[in-house]
């Protein structure tokens, strides 16, 4: 594989687990901005992967912007987000979160005496996400869960598929107005952290580069201060860690990968140029489509992959793959992946 894997993680202990897993380390710095990477290699199923390393710091600010400069001097195949994260449903400490979406709580309009959230949203590429589900009920993945237990914290180490939420704000009580907000709001949230948003908003605008947001619980908000005293970030940091390499192992990095079809590539660059789906911008309108033709009662991916199915049978109303793509282009005619497709 010619392009690189991208791994981004927002704190140094958590950059540390990650390097763990690499041969041949170097520093390397960006030419124009000095921010320092590391780079090393990592031997998958006869391949030799080239691995980035960066840390972005916290905030979402922070990590959009080592996102997009890591991504576009690199080029990678696979970007990943890899770190801890605050529990809020159902998980323990150690456990494995998959990120499918982000729920970015702070976006909305504030009048008197009240809130109105209007939440953006982020998601993981779908493939990877599924094949990360896949893994975590492996053998493999037991087996290595077996080796990774710290009697400090649970006696299992499971793992969750689902919606992460992020923001700027800690939370650290469970009686705060935060935690009370997410509950009413977002109250399927598994997690809570500060990047997840900022990466997945980058990767949006590169949709044909793979993503994936994963994070291990460090602390269940609460008792976040006798979590850490007990070493519980290295321990989550090492956990993620060894579920990344571990998925890594599941990629097929051989010549024989087969090529996505355009229908493919275009379900994809929908669901994240338009996680919302159909109605986002009311681009489906916009390049011909008519609304009632496609089940809006769906999440945004379901949307995308029910109405590129329906426009490659012919349906969906004065649309086809080719207008929607240039209704597309003229809103975001400098994206490379759209480019791809044209």
């Amino acid at each position: 594989m010619k392009n690189p894997i991208l791994i981004l993680t927002a704190l140094e202990v958590e950059r540390i687990a990650v390097e763990q897993y690499l041969n041949n380390i170097k520093p390397i710095v960006h030419p124009e901005t000095g921010t320092d990477y590391t780079k090393g290699t990592y031997q998958c199923n006869g391949e030799t992967l080239e691995v980035i390393v960066a840390r972005t710091d916290q905030t979402n600010v922070n990590a959009a912007i080592e996102t997009e400069r890591a991504i576009a001097h690199f080029d990678p195949a696979y970007a990943f987000f890899a770190g801890v994260a605050g529990g809020l449903k159902d998980v323990k400490v150690g456990d494995i979160v998959i990120g499918r979406d982000v729920y970015a709580y702070e976006r909305g309009k504030a009048e008197k005496n009240n809130f109105k959230p209007r939440p953006q949203f982020g998601a993981s590429t779908y493939a990877l996400e599924r094949l990360a589900g896949q893994y975590a009920k492996s053998e493999a993945w037991k087996q290595t869960t077996e080796k990774l237990l710290n009697p400090e914290f649970a006696p299992i180490i499971s793992t969750y598929t689902g919606t992460i939420a992020s923001g700027e704000k800690v939370d650290d009580s469970i009686d705060s107005d935060l935690h009370q907000f997410l509950k009413q709001n977002a109250s399927h949230a598994l997690a809570i952290e500060m990047e997840g948003l900022g990466f997945l908003e980058v990767c949006r605008m590169r949709p044909l580069v793979k993503t994936l947001l994963l994070r291990g619980i460090s602390d269940l908000v609460d008792d976040k201060g006798q979590m850490d005293g007990k070493g519980s970030q290295p321990y989550a940091s090492a956990n993620v860690a060894a579920f990344l390499f571990g998925l890594l192992e599941q990629l097929d990095y051989s010549n024989a990968t087969i090529e996505r079809t355009r229908e493919e590539k275009l379900v994809e660059i929908m669901r994240k140029l338009y996680p919302g789906g159909l109605r986002d911008n009311q681009i489906w309108i916009a390049a011909g489509g008519d609304l009632s033709l496609i089940n809006l009662g769906q999440s945004g991916k379901g949307q995308w992959v029910e109405a590129i199915r329906t426009l490659k049978l012919g349906g969906g109303g004065n649309i086809n793959i080719d207008s929607l793509i240039e209704t597309v282009a003229e809103e975001y005619g400098d994206n490379k992946d759209i480019k791809e497709i044209l």
